[in-house]
């Protein structure tokens, strides 16, 4: 129970990642936020996690907007307190893969938005409490696309996963004198959800496709699952990590290895 006595808040966490983060965090101790734009699947999961014997509670944020981040950390302290532990992990596609050269302004402005200043507003509305206390843990989530990219034509999504990642690097200096860390997380290719809010459905040829190339490109020659993220994850965020900061972990089977 390494986190027990912590309160952890996951954006995006109604589903997949998300979820499985704030599953590894309940099952650690901590006291969980299960935020997410989609109101019924936090409260959902928010009750799977109490049934199973964890303390948790729902949030609905939309984190590109600044008046409902601020109101939903007012709400997330009500039932346990201030926010020890913040995983920006809300983000997405939201646009279909094409030429950098044919994505409009809204869709470029919409990855941007989500990824990048939804991770900055988040943080910024944990920062003062995780100052007070001299104790935070910040882990934001970005991709190994930026290592070697994939053909899919992403430009508007890993730029703003390049983002996140400098967002890292700036609080991790910054935050470091008050015993907060901020790292990141860079998954690999993990279980496909084709068709999330979000995300792009792409076919099932195309989908394969990718898979195949970065699976025989990894050292552990299997795809990534939800439970391989979600302990790298419980573990920056733990005191086992007390001495890691501005790092991008990658969790890729390999993939990207430097």
């Amino acid at each position: 129970m390494a986190l027990e006595g912590k309160v952890a808040l996951v954006t995006g966490a109604a589903r997949w990642l998300g979820r499985g983060y704030a599953e590894a965090f309940a099952a650690r101790g901590a006291a969980v936020i299960v935020a997410d734009i989609n109101a019924e699947g936090a409260e959902a999961v928010a009750r799977d996690i109490c049934n199973a014997g964890g303390r948790a509670a729902a949030v609905a944020v939309d984190v590109a907007s600044e008046s409902s981040v601020e109101a939903a950390f007012a709400e997330a302290r009500k039932p346990f307190g201030e926010i020890s532990i913040l995983v920006n992990n809300a983000g997405g596609l939201f646009a279909p893969t094409q030429a950098a050269e044919t994505f409009s302004l809204d869709q470029w402005s919409k990855a941007i938005a989500v990824n990048l200043t939804g991770s900055w507003l988040c943080a910024r509305a944990a920062i003062p409490a995780m100052k007070a206390a001299r104790w935070g843990r910040i882990i934001n989530i970005t991709s190994t696309t930026l290592d070697y990219g994939l053909p899919t034509e992403m430009a508007p999504y890993i730029s703003s996963k390049g983002g996140v990642m400098g967002l890292t690097r700036a609080l991790a200096r910054e935050l470091g004198r008050f015993d907060i860390t901020v790292n990141a997380v860079a998954p690999g290719l993990i279980q496909p959800k084709v068709g999330r809010e979000g995300r792009v459905s792409l076919s099932e040829e195309k989908l394969k496709s990718i898979f195949d190339l970065v699976i025989a490109n990894q050292c552990i020659p299997r795809q990534g699952e939800v439970a391989d993220l979600a302990g790298a994850v419980a573990f920056l965020a733990s005191d086992d990590a007390r001495f890691i900061t501005g790092q991008v972990l990658n969790v890729d089977g390999g993939w990207a290895l430097k």
